[in-house]
């Protein structure tokens, strides 16, 4: 076999690989997004905290109760004290100046941020906490954001709808965009298919190290994007986003799973029916 030969194959299956590793990533990337929706959701409606700021008159005894008043609440996953002092250097740090120097006394109240399990962060039933927390005299005032908390629940049916229909719409891309490269790829050595089948090799004979070697690059490919995956998972985990490995272990598999078996039966399918294709054209067609 020539060199030119040789290189054109080689570059032919490194297209094959990295066409069906990107196709496979977006798809694990996907996948994944897809069976942990409800988890980001949750996770994200667990983030949106209800402040709730003290008056400086507020006895230690009070505030006191009021903590194990949030310490009993089922509904309450966990809360944070910030004092005053707490709250200045933090604010000053993020201003890049000292603002009680400047204003000459500290204008910024003691405060709870109380974040709420997500079952329990709907709209009507943060509304009756923050009307409790109200009419406790020792209580300022409270925030929250309502109007994210509103647009979350009345949202999310609508979007896991819509993450449906996305993910059957790229599954069949998917589909499709691997079928026309391994297409590309065997349509090179259409003349050699069919010169197999003028000297008497049977339909199977011709087929079976087509097949192994689609088989072989899919398996490459799909280590390639498992491995791409993993690394993407892992470094959104360390810098962006705090995932509870264990909670998800079971839809990360399922994810890779998925890129591996597709991969799989996308390359026996098409390449079993592409060079059928070849074997069934006449010579003339093949030009």
């Amino acid at each position: 076999m020539s060199n030119s030969k040789s290189n054109r194959i080689f570059s032919n299956y490194l297209l094959v690989v990295i066409s069906i590793s990107s196709v496979l990533f977006f798809l694990s990337s996907f996948t994944f997004f897809v069976l942990n929706s409800n988890k980001i959701i949750d996770d994200f409606k667990e983030k949106i905290p209800v402040v709730v700021f003290l008056n400086d008159e507020a006895s230690d005894v009070e505030v006191s109760q009021f903590e194990k008043k949030l310490s009993i609440d089922s509904n309450i996953k966990k809360f944070v004290y910030t004092s005053k002092d707490d709250a200045a250097v933090k604010f000053s740090s993020d201003i890049g100046e000292n603002f009680v120097d400047f204003l000459g006394y500290n204008p910024l109240l003691n405060s709870f941020d109380i974040y709420f399990y997500s079952e329990s962060v709907e709209s009507l039933f943060i509304n009756e906490i923050v009307k409790s927390f109200e009419s406790e005299d020792f209580i300022n005032e409270v925030s929250y954001d309502a109007p994210l908390i509103f647009l979350i629940n009345d949202n999310f049916k609508k979007a896991q709808n819509w993450v449906l229909y996305i993910a059957i719409f790229f599954i069949l891309i998917s589909i499709i965009l691997i079928n026309n490269t391994i297409r590309l790829s065997i349509y090179s050595q259409r003349m050699t298919i069919k010169t197999m089948q003028l000297v008497g090799a049977t339909k199977f004979f011709i087929k079976k190290p087509f097949i192994l070697t689609q088989l072989k690059l899919g398996l490459i490919s799909a280590i390639i994007s498992s491995l791409l995956f993993v690394s993407v998972v892992y470094y959104i985990n360390s810098n962006y986003f705090q995932i509870d490995l264990l909670l998800i272990k079971n839809s990360f598999l399922i994810s890779i799973a998925i890129a591996f078996i597709l991969s799989f039966l996308i390359s026996i399918i098409s390449t079993n029916f592409i060079t059928s294709k070849f074997l069934n054209s006449k010579i003339d067609k093949l030009y």
